[in-house]
Formats: structure tokens, C-alpha cells, sequence
């Protein structure tokens, strides 16, 4: 199973925010989207960052109350890993577990595609598995 597999199923919507988005804004869409984190898009629609609720976490502790004024672009992670639509759910998987983020942008030549989240590898990752135990079934009682 591929990366393109679980697009095609959850569809490509992206949830981001601008640069200048305040922590307020974000924590906000975060709440109301009912996701973990946020793109962070340049006008151009590049991806400039990502907001996790790590990073508001993180902003909260470092600045108190303060942090909700602060903008996307303080608080961002800029070193986004991506993906690309043809990795495997393996490959994927195993970034996520060493680079410990859930949240991976699908971008191909530059577009940005999608995210996938670790909650959609686990939901593709279970329905293969579903997938092979009945396969194997199948095999065993025509054998």
C-alpha cells in the first residue's frame, strides 16, 4: 500500500494557515478542526512550516500568555519532511517513528498533494493487514 492509497481515500484537504496567523488563530483551528497540527503556506502556497500541538505546547511554556500573540512563523517548525505519493506506508512509518512527528505533507515536483497522518498509516496499515488475513483464509479453505 501506498501513500497515493491513502489519498485517494481520505481525500486531499489541506488545513493551513499564513505565516503571520497568530497562535490564538491556530490553537483555534487546531480545537475547531479537531486535527493536530496546521501547514504553515507561503503566498505562493509553499509549504514555509508546519504547527503541531507540540509546538503550541511548546510555545505556551516558553511564553506564558504572551504566546498567543505570537505569529505562525515564531513558532513553526521549518524543516518539513515530506513524502511523495508513490512511498510506501512502510517508508512512511518508518520516518514518522524516527523523525517522532505524526503529520507528513504528500508533495510531488513541488505541489503540495495532502497530509497524512500517523492515525491514517495505522487505519491503512490495519485494513491491509485485514486484507491479507482474509486472503489467507480464503487460500486455506479452497486448499
Amino acid at each position: 500500500m501506498f501513500v497515493s492509497d491513502i489519498l485517494s481515500q481520505k481525500g486531499s484537504e489541506i488545513f493551513s494557515v499564513g505565516p503571520r496567523s497568530s497562535v490564538a488563530e491556530i490553537a483555534w483551528q487546531i480545537s475547531d478542526r479537531r486535527v493536530g497540527s496546521l501547514l504553515v503556506l507561503d503566498v505562493d502556497g509553499s509549504v514555509a512550516g508546519i504547527v503541531s500541538e507540540r509546538d503550541l505546547v511548546r510555545a505556551l511554556a516558553t511564553h506564558g500568555r504572551e504566546a498567543l500573540v505570537l505569529e505562525a512563523r515564531q513558532i513553526m517548525t521549518r524543516e518539513v519532511v515530506t513524502c511523495d505519493p508513490d512511498d510506501s506506508i512502510d517508508e512512511i512509518m518508518q520516518i514518522m517513528t524516527n523523525g517522532r512527528f505524526r503529520h507528513l505533507p504528500v508533495v510531488r515536483r513541488g505541489e503540495l498533494l495532502g497530509l497524512v497522518s500517523i492515525g491514517d498509516v495505522v487505519k491503512a496499515r490495519l485494513e491491509e493487514a485485514r486484507h491479507e488475513t482474509e486472503a489467507l483464509k480464503a487460500y486455506i479453505v479452497a486448499g
